[in-house]
C-alpha cells in the first residue's frame, strides 16, 4: 500500500513585506500567496492527492485577519477528499492569540496542537502515521528532544512532519538533531528552509511555493509523490506566479546612455519583466555626462517591479571638466571637491548635481 501526498511549507499568507517592494506591490504579493495557495488546493483536488502535509508557517499569525482564517477554512472544504495536516511553525505558533484555535475546521483538517509532546495522528485506512509537535512561541520555540524517543511501528507507512532547522543555521529553540531522526521514518516533511533542499533520502525541505524576497532564487512550488514502505517516488512541481531575480550589469565609460537603458531592458524578456520582480546590481563606471538618476527612472517602465543597487562610479577626468580660472566660483568649487576627493557615488552626485547648477547659472548671466 502507498499514499499520494502534497508537501509544502513556508506559505506565509498575511505577510507584510517591509523591504524592496512599494506598498502597492505589496498588496499584489500578498495577492499572489493566495492565489498560489489556491493553485496548491487546485492540485489536490484535480490528482486526488490524498494527504496534503504543511510543515509549518502557512500564514504569518501577527498580520493575518479573521478573513484570512475563514478563506483557509472554504478552500480546505473544497478539497475535502485530501487529507490535510498541519503543524504550526515560528510564524504561525500555537497560542492563545493564534485565530486556528478559534476557528471550526472541516473534518479533512488534523492541526498539530500539542507543543510538548509528540502527538500522533493514525490513518488506519492507509496503514499512516504522522508523527509531529507544534510551535508554542514565537519568540522561543520549544525544545523538542521528545521527537527522539518516538517508537514507530515498523509495519506502518510512518511520515515526521515538522517546522524546523536540520542544517545548523538556527541557532534556537528550531534545531533538531537529523542523525537522531534518519532511518526512524519512511519520510521527513520539512518545514522553514525557504529553498528547495533534499537533505538525505526521503528527507525534503520543499521550500517556499511563492518566493518572498531576493535571497530565494530559482524556481520555487511543491513535493508532489507517492509513499509506500517499499517506495519512494516524487517530483518537484513548480507553482509560483513569480520569480525574484538579481542581475548584475558592469558598465563601461564609453556606454551611452542609450546602451545602458537597452541592457537594463533586456534583462528580462517581455513575460519576465511583466510578472517577475528584478533587482539590478550596477558596478562599473559611467560617463559623468550622463543623468543615472533620470535613466533608472525610465527603466523602471518596463517591469513589474525594478530596484537598483548603484555601485559604480562616475568616470570624472580632470579634462573632462570645464575650463575655468581658479579664482572664479566655478573653479573654487571644483577645486574644494578635487581636494576632498570624489571616492563615493554620494559625493560624485552631489558634485555633478552642484555643477551643472552653477554651469546654468552662468549661462543664464553670460545671456544677459
Amino acid at each position: 500500500m502507498s499514499i499520494s501526498f502534497i508537501h509544502t511549507a513556508d506559505i506565509h499568507i498575511g505577510k507584510k513585506f517591509d523591504t524592496d517592494l512599494t506598498p502597492q506591490e505589496s498588496k499584489v504579493r500578498r495577492r499572489e500567496l493566495w492565489e498560489t495557495f489556491d493553485k496548491i488546493i487546485e492540485l489536490c483536488i484535480r490528482n486526488r492527492v490524498e494527504f496534503l502535509f504543511i510543515a509549518g508557517d502557512m500564514t504569518e499569525a501577527q498580520y493575518c485577519k479573521v478573513e484570512d482564517i475563514v478563506r483557509l477554512v472554504a478552500k480546505f472544504e473544497e478539497a475535502k477528499e485530501t487529507q490535510v495536516v498541519i503543524v504550526p511553525g515560528n510564524k504561525d505558533p500555537w497560542t492563545t492569540h493564534n485565530l486556528y484555535k478559534y476557528m471550526s475546521w472541516p473534518p479533512n483538517v488534523h492541526w498539530i496542537d500539542e507543543t510538548n509532546q509528540v502527538k500522533e495522528l493514525h490513518f488506519e485506512d492507509k496503514n499512516l502515521c504522522v508523527y509531529s509537535i507544534g510551535i508554542s512561541s514565537m519568540e522561543q520555540p520549544n525544545k523538542r528532544d521528545c521527537l527522539y524517543d518516538v517508537d514507530v511501528d515498523v509495519n506502518r507507512i510512518n511520515v515526521l512532519l515538522i517546522h524546523a532547522d536540520v542544517l545548523e543555521k538556527d541557532s534556537g529553540a528550531l534545531r533538531v538533531d537529523l542523525n537522531r531522526i534518519s532511518g526512524k521514518f519512511d519520510y521527513v516533511a520539512l518545514g522553514h528552509v525557504h529553498q528547495y533542499a533534499e537533505i538525505r533520502d526521503r528527507i525534503i525541505y520543499p521550500g517556499t511555493p511563492e518566493p518572498l524576497d531576493f535571497t530565494e532564487k530559482g524556481q520555487h512550488g511543491v513535493v508532489y509523490g507517492r509513499l509506500g514502505k517499499d517506495n519512494f517516488e516524487k517530483m518537484f512541481v513548480p507553482v509560483a506566479k513569480s520569480r525574484f531575480i538579481t542581475k548584475e550589469i558592469f558598465l563601461q565609460p564609453e556606454f551611452s546612455s542609450e546602451k545602458i537603458l537597452d541592457i537594463i531592458k533586456y534583462s528580462g524578456d517581455y513575460i519576465s519583466a511583466s510578472k517577475d520582480y528584478f533587482k539590478i546590481i550596477l558596478t562599473g563606471s559611467v560617463n559623468s555626462g550622463i543623468d543615472m538618476d533620470r535613466l533608472l527612472n525610465e527603466a523602471s517602465n518596463y517591469f513589474q517591479h525594478i530596484g537598483f543597487e548603484e555601485n559604480y562610479l562616475y568616470d570624472i577626468h580632470s579634462d573632462q571638466l570645464p575650463e575655468r580660472q581658479e579664482d572664479s566660483l566655478i573653479g573654487q568649487y571644483i577645486k574644494q571637491y578635487q581636494e576632498k576627493g570624489l571616492k563615493t557615488l554620494e559625493m560624485q552626485k552631489s558634485f555633478l548635481l552642484g555643477l551643472n547648477l552653477l554651469m546654468e547659472s552662468k549661462e543664464r548671466s553670460d545671456d544677459h
